[in-house]
């Protein structure tokens, strides 16, 4: 009678990691290490680089402004020729007034003021030269033809020009006939003892003056 054998389990048992391995799991460890500091140093330079160039973005914007801001200053200040204060003396209206340079952008006027507006007929020097005194600006307009056109320019600014501290356009425009003491000039800008004088209408120029002068007269009123 035969008899029936059981077979052999013939698998392998679980080898022992060898020395070998345990050491390739060391290096591989090491590596991993390694590679994340190397990681971590280019993040800083990536960094680094990013900061130098936004600051060297921010020099650049801050040169550029200081450049604008010095640009202004210098224009600005080239803006209005200053004249004698000839005082600020009050009579009653209708006197006649006498000053030293013509036209006037101080000296004794009238006790009233001429508001603000766009005037085609000549306003009396005591009126306008009262409102210089509270700090408004006074265009005067000389031309043989009358220049219609001129005052509608001038009338066309005045609506962008920005307000006095006070909320109000401080802008007069007045034809004017006297001879002038420099020499005369089609438009002529006036503030309290300070004059330009212009060849054409400038919108430019006539902003920048009325920017610098206004609400800088003596008196700080409406």
């Amino acid at each position: 009678m035969s008899q029936t054998r059981t077979p052999r389990n013939t698998a392998r048992p679980a080898q022992i990691p060898t020395a070998t391995a345990a050491a390739a799991q060391k290096v591989t460890a090491a590596e991993r290490r390694v590679q994340r500091a190397a990681e971590a140093k280019a993040a800083q330079q990536r960094r680094q680089r990013r900061n130098l160039l936004l600051g060297a973005l921010g020099a650049v914007v801050l040169l550029v402004a200081i450049g604008f801001f010095a640009r202004e200053q210098y224009i600005n200040q080239s803006v209005g020729t200053p004249v004698a204060d000839e005082g600020r003396g009050h009579v009653n209206p209708g006197e006649v007034l006498t000053f030293k340079h013509t036209p006037p952008s101080s000296g004794t006027h009238y006790t009233s003021a001429q508001p603000a507006g766009i005037y085609r007929q000549e306003v009396q020097e005591g009126l306008w030269v009262h409102s210089l005194e509270h700090g408004y600006i006074v265009v005067l307009v000389k031309c043989a033809d009358a220049c219609p056109e001129v005052y509608t320019q001038l009338d066309e600014i005045s609506k962008r020009l920005p307000d006095s501290q006070f909320g109000n356009k401080k802008f007069v425009v007045t034809s004017y006939s006297k001879p002038f003491t420099d020499g005369d000039a089609k438009i002529t800008l006036l503030a309290w003892s300070h004059e330009q004088k212009l060849d054409t209408v400038d919108e430019a120029m006539i902003t920048r003056f009325y920017k610098k002068f206004v609400d800088k007269g003596p008196e700080l009123v409406p």
